[in-house]
């Protein structure tokens, strides 16, 4: 089995306010945490470089069967599908949750819309937020299940902001995450959003996009100052996305012209801020 600090360097490269939350947990959860985050990880790879939906979606299959213990003999020799199972066993994980998660997951396949916003907001619950909470029933189980508001309102604002982060990449596979109604609002289609020729209707798109992330935001907020101390190393990462969502709200053109980056310094004092409030 591999190290778990070869998974920290999973996560440390793919998602580093993950990484740097996972530091403020006990030390006896941390590598669990890793493995964790590091199949989140491993799961956007393959959608992000599936050439073909299929190949993707047989990726996905596989990781369905050897959660189910289907693929005993190849499973016990991938380093990262010994963690998870191990995780799931010692923390009692949910499996139906990974099921929804990796189904979820497989919408990044094709080029299909969300059809409407309760889609794209039942996505992120499905792919963010079913992580989030993952976390939390890690760091303390009992304790989790008063924090499904949180993660759920948290997660969707990290997943808008996630989106909203890699839209040029996005939109270069022709993919679009915008919701048809919200596109529609303001002016656009689907195939309009990806040939990028009005940008005064991306604008109003990428800006309303920012602002339902933000709305979720402040819903998050409500909860969070009534979490657990010990379930707040799950919620940290959380604290990057108002930054991500602000500046596209202010600046909407940046989100498809650019990658919207955060510097590691302003993500690093958010999640520091967050943990010591």
């Amino acid at each position: 089995m591999a190290a778990p600090s070869t998974f920290a360097d999973i996560v440390r490269a793919h998602d580093w306010p993950c990484y740097i939350a996972t530091q403020f947990a006990p030390e006896g959860k941390r590598a669990d945490l890793l493995a964790l985050y590091a199949f989140d990880a491993e799961v956007d790879r393959i959608t992000r470089i599936a050439s073909d939906p299929l190949p993707g979606e047989i990726r996905l299959q596989w990781w369905r069967e050897v959660l189910h213990g289907e693929r005993a003999d190849e499973g016990t020799s991938h380093p990262l599908a010994v963690a998870i199972l191990k995780v799931i066993h010692d923390h009692r994980l949910p499996l139906d949750a990974f099921d929804r998660y990796l189904e979820a997951q497989t919408f990044a396949l094709y080029h299909d819309a969300f059809p409407d916003t309760v889609s794209l907001e039942a996505w992120c619950g499905e792919t963010a937020s079913a992580i989030v909470q993952m976390a939390a029933l890690v760091l303390d189980r009992d304790a989790a299940k008063g924090a499904v508001e949180a993660a759920g309102h948290g997660g969707v604002a990290l997943g808008i902001a996630g989106i909203l982060q890699r839209l040029p990449q996005t939109r270069a596979r022709e993919q679009c995450y915008l919701p048809r109604d919200l596109l529609a609002a303001c002016g656009l289609t689907r195939e309009g959003f990806v040939a990028g020729e009005d940008h005064a209707a991306m604008d109003r798109a990428c800006k309303a996009m920012a602002e339902l992330g933000l709305g979720h935001v402040q819903k998050f907020r409500t909860h969070a100052d009534s979490l657990p101390k010990a379930l707040k190393p799950a919620f940290l990462a959380c604290a990057v996305a108002p930054a991500v969502l602000t500046r596209c709200a202010a600046r909407p053109a940046d989100a498809y012209r650019s990658n919207v980056k955060v510097s590691r310094l302003r993500e690093f004092s958010a999640i520091v801020w967050a943990a010591v409030r």
